[in-house]
C-alpha cells in the first residue's frame, strides 16, 4: 500500500521560514482569529518552561502550476507546497508574535497580539497599561524576535533597569543581571523548539485526511469539510473568500440605509454559500465536490487530479459565484420563502431547506429565464414542500443530487415547472394529508413543534388568518413582528385544553404538550386566560362576539365547532384533522398559482 503520511518535527524558525516564502500556506493570517489572548500567552510559557504544545498537521498540495499564495508580498514560491489542517491557531499565534504581524478578529479588524514578558520573573503576560510602564517588563516580545540585533537588546534592556532601580531605592545586582539575558536569550531561543509533523501526501483522498486527523488527535474532533474549503479557498482564491465572507457576515445585523444579506429568515455561513454555488453550478449537493473543485480533484475519480480540470472549474465558480452572492436575487427568494408562510426562521428546522431552494430559485431564474412572479411562486411551493416533508434533513444529499442530475437535462422553464409539481403531486396526495399528516409522523406528537406544525402556521399565514381569541381582527402574520418591549414577541403558544385543568384529570405533560392543543394568541390575551376548563373559559373569551364571529373564528384556526364540551382525546383526534386541512388548503393555493 502506498505511504500517505510521514512524521517528522521541524523547528518554529523553519516553519515561520516556509510560510514567509509561501512554501507553507496560513490562511488563518485572512480569517478571524478566535484563540484568545491569554491562550496565546500559555503557548509562549509551556514552551519556555519545556512543555510539549501538541502537533501540526500538513497537506501536501498538488502539483500545479497556477495556484495563488496568501498574503500580499511577493514570495519565493509561486504556489503553497503545503497547507495546514490542523494547528492554525498555534501557528497564526507564532508567527504573528514572532513576525510582529497583524492578524484578523471575530469582528474582522486587524490588531497586532501583544505579549508581555518580565525576565527576573520568568514570566509571560497579556500586554497592557501596567507592563507597558514597567521597566522590569518587555511590553512587547515581538520587539524581542524582530529585532537584528538580540545582544544589543539585552543591553539596553538591562541599562535602562539598571537606571531605574534606584527610584526605588534598590540596585540591579550582578546576579540579576545574568538571570536576565538568560532569560531573554530562552525566549530568543524559542524559535528552535521543534514541533511533531505529520506531512500527509496530496494522494491521500478528503476522507484519509479526516481519517487521519480524528485518529492523531486527542479530542476526537472530526475535521469538518467547512475547514478544507475555507483553507483552500484562502491558498487559491482568497478575493473569493473574502465575498464569501463578508456576505455572511453581513447577514447577520442590519446595516443602516444599506442593502446587504441580512433578513429575518437566516443567517449565512460560507459553507451555506459553497452548498449553493455547488448546487447551482456543479449540479453537486455533496459538500465534499467542494474541496474537490479547490483541489482539481476529479469528482468521480479516486485520487485523480487535473489542473485543466481545475482551472475550468474555477473559471465557472468564478462566473457564477456572483449570482448567489447577488443581494438582489437573494431577498428576492426570501420574499419567496415568506410567501409561503415561513415569516420567521423559528418555524424552519432546516437550514439546508433554505439554501438548496435558494439553489434552484438561482437555477431558475439564470438558467430557465423565469420571470420574478413565476420563480416566486415555483420556489414558494416548492419550499412549502420541502419543508413540510423534510426533503432536507437526515440523509438527503443523494435526493438532491438525483433532482439535480434531471433537472440538468432540462432546457426550458415548463420542463422545470412539471418537475417541481410532478415531485409535490406525488407526495402530497389526499392520503398524506388525510393519514400520514394527521398521524405519529406529522400532527400527532407532542413537543414544542415540527415540521407538520410549522407548515400549519405558515398556512395561517398563506390564508390570512386572524389571531385566535383576539379582540382586534389582527391577522395572525402580525404577531410575528417583535413586541414594544424589544425581544419579546407578540406571537405565543397557548394550551386550548390549559396545562393545570389537564394535570388534574392525570393526564401526562407528553399527552397535554399535543402539537394539535397549542394555538397561536396574542399574548396580551394570554394572560386573562386562567386554568379552567374551555366550558368554562370559552365562553367569557367569545362574549360580545356575534355567532357568525365565532363561526369564522373557529373556522380559521382549524377549532371543531363545539370543541369546548368535547373530551379531551376526540377533541385531539378532531383538531389534527382540521390543522391537515389548513396545510392542504395552503398547499393547493400555493399550487395554483403556480399552474396559472
Amino acid at each position: 500500500m502506498q505511504e500517505i503520511f510521514s512524521i517528522t518535527t521541524l523547528t518554529v524558525n523553519q516553519l515561520i521560514e516556509k510560510i514567509d516564502t509561501g512554501e507553507l500556506g496560513l490562511p488563518e493570517l485572512q480569517r478571524p482569529f478566535i484563540w484568545k489572548d491569554s491562550k496565546v500567552r500559555d503557548l509562549f510559557d509551556s514552551m519556555v518552561r519545556g512543555y510539549p504544545i501538541g502537533y501540526l498537521m500538513l497537506w501536501e498540495c498538488p502539483t500545479m502550476d497556477k495556484k495563488k499564495s496568501i498574503g500580499v508580498g511577493a514570495h519565493s514560491y509561486d504556489s503553497p507546497k503545503e497547507v495546514i489542517i490542523d494547528g492554525q491557531q498555534r501557528l497564526t499565534s507564532l508567527y504573528a508574535v514572532m513576525k510582529g504581524k497583524r492578524i484578523v478578529n471575530s469582528k474582522f479588524e486587524e490588531r497586532f497580539i501583544v505579549i508581555s514578558y518580565c525576565p527576573l520573573r520568568n514570566k509571560f503576560e497579556v500586554g497592557y497599561q501596567a507592563t507597558k510602564k514597567d521597566p522590569e517588563w518587555i511590553y512587547n516580545i515581538s520587539d524581542l524576535f524582530t529585532t537584528k540585533n538580540s545582544f544589543k537588546f539585552i543591553g539596553e534592556f538591562i541599562h535602562r533597569l539598571d537606571e531605574y532601580r534606584p527610584c526605588r531605592g534598590e540596585i540591579l545586582t550582578d546576579e540579576e543581571q545574568e538571570i536576565i539575558a538568560d532569560h531573554i536569550n530562552a525566549v530568543v531561543n524559542l524559535k528552535e523548539h521543534t514541533l511533531p509533523v505529520f506531512g500527509i501526501k496530496s494522494n491521500a483522498e478528503e476522507e484519509d485526511v479526516s481519517e487521519i486527523f480524528v485518529r492523531v488527535n486527542s479530542g476526537g474532533v472530526s475535521l469538518k469539510q467547512n475547514d478544507f474549503i475555507l483553507t483552500l479557498l484562502s491558498l487559491y482564491w482568497d478575493e473569493g473568500r473574502k465575498e464569501i465572507e463578508q456576505f455572511s457576515k453581513e447577514s447577520t445585523y442590519p446595516q443602516k440605509g444599506k442593502t446587504t444579506s441580512f433578513n429575518q429568515i437566516t443567517a449565512v455561513s460560507a459553507q451555506d454559500v459553497i452548498r449553493v454555488v455547488m448546487a447551482y453550478a456543479f449540479d453537486r449537493a455533496r459538500l465534499k465536490y467542494g474541496y474537490k473543485l479547490l483541489r482539481g480533484a476529479d469528482f468521480d475519480k479516486k485520487g485523480a487530479v487535473s489542473e485543466k480540470l481545475r482551472i475550468q472549474r474555477f473559471n465557472i465558480l468564478t462566473e457564477k459565484l456572483p449570482d448567489v452572492l447577488d443581494v438582489n436575487s437573494w431577498h428576492e427568494f426570501i420574499k419567496a420563502i415568506m410567501n409561503a408562510g415561513y415569516l420567521s426562521g423559528d418555524i424552519i428546522l432546516s437550514e439546508n431547506a433554505v439554501f438548496y431552494s435558494y439553489a434552484l430559485y438561482l437555477i431558475a431564474k439564470h438558467r430557465f429565464h423565469a420571470s420574478y412572479n413565476e420563480n416566486m411562486h415555483l420556489t414558494s411551493l416548492w419550499f412549502f414542500y420541502a419543508s413540510l416533508v423534510s426533503l432536507y434533513t437526515g440523509s438527503f444529499e443523494s435526493t438532491v443530487e438525483s433532482h439535480l442530475n434531471i433537472i440538468k437535462g432540462f432546457t426550458t422553464l415548463d420542463e422545470y415547472k412539471n418537475f417541481i409539481l410532478s415531485r409535490v403531486n406525488e407526495k402530497l396526495t389526499n392520503d398524506y394529508f388525510c393519514i400520514t399528516l394527521v398521524g405519529s409522523d406529522g400532527l400527532a406528537v407532542s413537543g414544542r413543534g415540527n415540521n407538520a406544525w410549522n407548515a400549519y402556521v405558515a398556512s395561517l399565514n398563506v390564508l390570512d388568518a386572524k389571531i385566535l381569541f383576539s379582540k382586534s381582527n389582527l391577522l395572525v402574520s402580525k404577531l410575528f413582528e417583535s413586541g414594544s418591549d424589544g425581544n419579546r414577541k407578540s406571537l405565543e403558544k397557548h394550551h386550548l385544553f390549559p396545562k393545570a385543568y389537564l394535570k388534574s384529570l392525570g393526564y401526562a405533560d407528553s399527552k397535554i404538550n399535543q402539537m394539535a392543543n397549542y394555538a397561536f394568541i396574542d399574548w396580551k390575551d394570554n394572560m386573562d386566560i386562567l386554568d379552567d376548563a374551555p366550558s368554562v373559559y370559552y365562553p367569557a373569551v367569545c362574549a360580545g362576539k356575534s355567532k357568525e364571529d365565532i363561526w369564522r373564528m373557529e373556522e380559521e384556526n382549524a377549532l371543531p365547532h363545539g370543541w369546548e364540551n368535547m373530551s379531551y382525546e376526540d377533541f385531539l383526534a378532531e383538531r389534527r384533522k382540521l390543522m391537515a386541512e389548513k396545510i392542504k388548503l395552503a398547499f393547493e393555493k400555493l399550487k395554483r398559482n403556480v399552474e396559472v
